[in-house]
């Protein structure tokens, strides 16, 4: 894995690239049979997926949410959708804070003296290390989002009146922390990398759903085996800190040879490690608190250090060599040759910490379920079958929903796939494919007969990676005849052996319902001219084309950034501020307004995290708005390539570009922006139901 490939974050900066004459014409004529392919069903007809009474209810389910009557959310192992009073949330939260072992207040400067430390320890290892500057600056994030909470409902754990229970202390909830954005966001991944290496070393750690059938199906199973399985309780809250990094730290010292650290050295991972997890501030409600016990779930690192501290604690019954012991995070199997053995085995684990304590389930009608596997035991012989929860609600992407028909087709495969690859033969696969054949009619599916399959092939294989070391164009889905005919225009260009399409469907229910920050958005900015003007909390969205007004006269400034907008505006005002001419706001205040106080507005015209695409979007927007406060256009020759077919963007570049296509010699930042382009904008096809 390259350096590159660590950092699968926006850059910053767009480097410059060679001109290639050959590339150039190529995407050029990409480009025009594109558009003219749009153009030519600019027209036609997108049927709604969704009837006229469900728009409706989708349209009044985000008043209520937005209006502060309701919080909608997910169940916590179901996929339904749990809708509660935002009062009742507020109340469970609460409720769930008030457990001072695990939680304690905090203020919003010990968050600034946290990420602020770990920017600096980050820094001086990363250099120390000699890793390339783009990485270490890419892994760093000097204004991160403060983590944020929310609860999840285990809907499978509610009385069965739950569904008119308005006591907080009768609903048992998932907390989890959401890092995304936060100060540990970008180097958690990086140093979860090598921890994932250290896996393959815990004897008992299962890495997939393969792995323990594998087990199974090789075990020597006699009569008067047992089997049970072993569940933790609240595993991730419980996982002491320094016994997780002490299980590591043993797993490196004895494997390091054998691992990928990318340069660093086991001390450098260990104190990137523990000054990550010491980042434990996050806010809830506008109130700062922090985690002071076990490991956050939302954290990145948390499965992985969790993983490698039930080692420890399964070590002992390991010595004892039961017939099978193998877990999955906190899920356990074990087969002992006696019922006081399995017994011993269960104590013996439920003393090794203090709080990892363990709970037990054995064959309801000699059958037992694991992962998604139902097992038995016959004179010595095992038979399997697949396994649904009963808390699953069967939920799959429908049928009708606004997805290229091979993700669709591929779903419902591999779900008979699964299963007949955990069942045995006969009644029980038959058992098996009838539950899938109706989890898939459910779901608006037609599965008269089972679908068939094959064996993916070295061939298959080969063409596959082949297909993902392609340039991605990611479009709006809109049909698969809309996304053959993209096809055939990569065809028609020579492209299709180094660009690939993607097809984008459009936001589900849950994007566009699930606010995980509902009572957390809030503007942090002094003085804020961009909340005022949007929604708050806009001053901290990174990747965006943003609009400067002059209060005083009207005229404006278009412009992009890549890092959290009230950053770029604060560079903007000071420029302003101070009348610097070197700056086109300063310059705008000295040529029409010296000596006046002058105010602006801000607002955001495009999010788009791909630098390449947003200084596309750019300069569109500066072609169209004409902007007097900008210097110089930019990207002229994108714009100039862009005109002929400016209205299908909704601007107006033909009075500006008369001319249409660019002049000969596009340069290579602009072949490496037409590479990259990401045309999702503002298309909306059809909902997902």
């Amino acid at each position: 894995m390259g350096y590159s490939e660590l950092c699968p974050f926006p850059a910053m900066l767009l480097p410059p690239q060679e001109p290639n004459v050959v590339a150039d014409t190529k995407f050029r004529l990409f480009a025009t049979t594109l558009f003219s392919e749009l153009r030519r069903n600019i027209g036609v007809r997108v049927f709604h997926n969704l009837s006229a009474a469900q728009r409706r209810g989708l349209k009044e389910l985000g008043e209520l949410s937005q209006s502060g009557a309701i919080k909608i959310s997910v169940s916590d192992k179901g996929g339904e959708f749990v809708v509660l009073s935002q009062d009742l949330d507020r109340a469970m939260t609460r409720l769930h804070l008030q457990d001072q072992s695990t939680y304690s207040p905090s203020a919003p400067e010990e968050f600034t003296r946290q990420y602020r430390h770990l920017n600096k320890v980050w820094t001086e290892t990363a250099k120390l290390a000699n890793l390339p500057k783009t990485v270490i600056s890419r892994l760093k994030c000097d204004l991160p989002i403060c983590p944020v909470l929310y609860l999840l409902v285990k809907t499978h754990k509610l009385p069965q009146d739950g569904i008119h229970v308005e006591d907080p202390s009768r609903f048992k909830v998932r907390p989890i922390i959401s890092c995304v954005g936060g100060p540990t966001d970008r180097i958690a991944r990086f140093l979860n990398l090598i921890l994932i290496q250290l896996l393959r070393f815990v004897p008992a750690h299962l890495p997939n759903n393969n792995g323990f059938l594998r087990i199974l199906r090789e075990a020597r199973l006699e009569r008067g085996n047992v089997m049970e399985s072993f569940d933790v309780t609240s595993l991730y809250t419980n996982v002491p800190r320094e016994n997780a990094l002490q299980a590591v730290l043993e797993i490196l010292s004895e494997h390091h040879a054998s691992l990928n650290l990318y340069g660093l050295t086991i001390r450098h991972i260990m104190l990137l490690l523990d000054e990550s997890l010491k980042c434990n501030v996050f806010r809830w409600s506008g109130e700062c608190c922090k985690q002071v016990r076990g490991l956050a779930m939302g954290q990145r690192l948390a499965p992985a250090l969790a993983i490698a501290f039930m080692s420890k604690v399964e070590r002992p019954v390991l010595e004892r060599r039961p017939i099978i012991y193998c877990r999955y995070i906190d899920d356990c199997f074990i087969v002992c040759s006696t019922q006081t053995e399995m017994d011993t085995c269960y104590e013996l684990l439920n003393r090794q910490s203090e709080h990892i304590k363990f709970t037990r389930e054995k064959p309801a009608e000699n059958w037992l379920a694991f992962l998604n596997v139902q097992i038995r035991f016959s004179h010595g012989i095992q038979k399997t079958k697949w396994y649904r929860k009963p808390s699953s609600k069967n939920v799959l992407v429908h049928c009708s929903s606004a997805h290229p028909s091979k993700t669709k087709t591929a779903i419902v495969k591999n779900m008979f796939k699964t299963a007949s690859a955990v069942s045995s033969e006969g009644d029980f696969r038959t058992e098996s494919m009838e539950m899938i054949r109706q989890i898939a009619q459910e779901n608006g599916y037609c599965c008269d007969g089972q679908p068939a399959w094959r064996r993916r092939s070295a061939r298959m294989e080969h063409a596959q990676e082949e297909e993902r070391t392609k340039v991605s164009f990611c479009v709006p889905f809109v049909s698969d005849d809309m996304s053959a005919a993209i096809r055939a225009c990569l065809r028609k260009a020579d492209l299709r052996d180094s660009v690939r399409v993607v097809g984008i469907p459009p936001s589900n229910l849950k994007r566009q319902l699930v606010r995980n920050r509902l009572y957390d958005r809030r503007c942090q900015t002094p003085s804020c001219v961009i909340c005022p003007f949007g929604k708050e909390g806009d001053c901290m969205i990174s990747g965006v084309v943003y609009l400067i007004t002059c209060q005083l006269c009207g005229e404006e400034y278009v412009g992009e950034t890549g890092r959290p907008l009230c950053i770029r505006i604060k560079e903007h005002l000071d420029g302003l501020k101070k009348s610097r001419k070197s700056t086109p706001q300063g310059d705008h205040r000295i040529q029409h307004h010296v000596n006046e106080g002058v105010t602006v507005s801000v607002t955001i015209l495009s999010r788009e995290d791909d630098i390449s695409a947003r200084k596309t979007l750019e300069a569109l927007w500066i072609a169209a708005k004409s902007p007097k406060i900008n210097r110089k256009d930019g990207c002229v020759a994108i714009t100039r390539e862009l005109a002929p077919f400016a209205d299908l963007c909704g601007s107006d570049l033909h009075s500006r570009y008369p001319r249409g296509g660019a002049e000969a010699g596009v340069t290579g930042e602009n072949t490496q922006t037409r590479r990259k382009i990401n045309t999702r904008g503002d298309a909306r096809p059809s909902a997902e139901t």
